[in-house]
């Protein structure tokens, strides 16, 4: 069956065929929580070698990939194979990736009653809530190179989107209030990802212009680097098409992200000691 459920995209590869082989999915009724009172009232199963809007990882070792699919977290060979669900039940799971050393995984879940950023082992056991906010939406968790800290942009409290700030949290995994990385009302501030030696922080960001949204215009942002001692900033992209989601290769010396060109998305990759850039995929 293909799959066109559709949900935000949070990261690079948005849109993927899932080579599963067969993939089967149940909605199977868990023990209750404190903070989730809604209880299944049906199962509902199916069939599928394909998925959209999906936003995944890769283990460490290059074996395999963790994704989403319909609120439910999947891990799949890289080579291919069946797909073994890690999470199921009524909450709603999403954005997953794995801590540097692939014991753990961090991801988004409403299990609690309210969406935020949620710690599990690599097989999707003990789960555990890192942030506790009832008012904010998160968007794309990522942990820093040490294991110690989830980077993730917090949508903040307002009544649509043009009061929301979109900035950058950073949370303990052992617990706590969180601590604020990026402060600038209006802002946006997606997708942060560390650099492999923890000094800089990457991620897409634009001065919140209402006029370009409410015409339906590609925002205008481009690829920043921080550094995390000074807050320094630095625009790593000039792309015409915007900058979007930057991923870096394991040794922290390429940058690959997502921009538009000619009305096609297009995944682009730079050498950030030379500049120099090319197409890594287009369309």
């Amino acid at each position: 069956m293909r799959n066109s459920w559709t949900k935000p995209v949070h990261h690079l590869f948005a849109l993927i065929l899932v080579s599963t082989g067969v993939l089967a999915a149940s909605a199977q009724e868990q023990p209750a929580t404190d903070g989730l009172p809604l209880k299944p009232e049906r199962k509902i199963e199916f069939t599928t070698d394909e998925g959209t809007w999906i936003s995944l990882d890769v283990s460490g070792d290059g074996k395999t990939i963790l994704f989403e699919l319909l609120g439910d977290l999947y891990t799949v060979p890289i080579t291919g194979g069946d797909a073994v669900g890690i999470t199921r039940g009524m909450a709603f799971d999403s954005q997953p990736t794995y801590s540097p050393d692939g014991a753990r995984i961090a991801f988004v879940s409403d299990r609690g009653g309210s969406e935020n950023v949620w710690i599990a082992n690599a097989d999707g056991s003990d789960p555990i809530a890192v942030s506790k906010d009832s008012q904010s939406l998160f968007v794309s968790p990522s942990w820093t190179p040490d294991g110690q800290y989830i980077v993730v942009t917090r949508l903040g409290p307002g009544n649509d989107l043009w009061d929301r700030s979109e900035e950058i949290w950073m949370y303990q995994v052992e617990g706590g209030n969180g601590v604020q990385v990026t402060k600038g009302k209006s802002n946006y501030a997606m997708d942060p990802i560390a650099s492999p030696d923890g000094r800089y922080l990457y991620y897409a960001n634009r001065s919140f212009r209402p006029w370009l949204e409410m015409k339906f215009e590609l925002p205008s942002s481009q690829i920043v680097r921080r550094d995390l001692a000074t807050g320094d900033e630095d625009v790593i992209t000039e792309a015409t098409g915007s900058g979007l989601t930057p991923v870096l290769s394991p040794d922290g010396t390429q940058l690959v992200y997502g921009t538009r060109f000619e009305s096609e998305t297009g995944l682009r990759i730079r050498d950030l000691a030379t500049g120099e850039e090319r197409w890594l995929k287009y369309p």
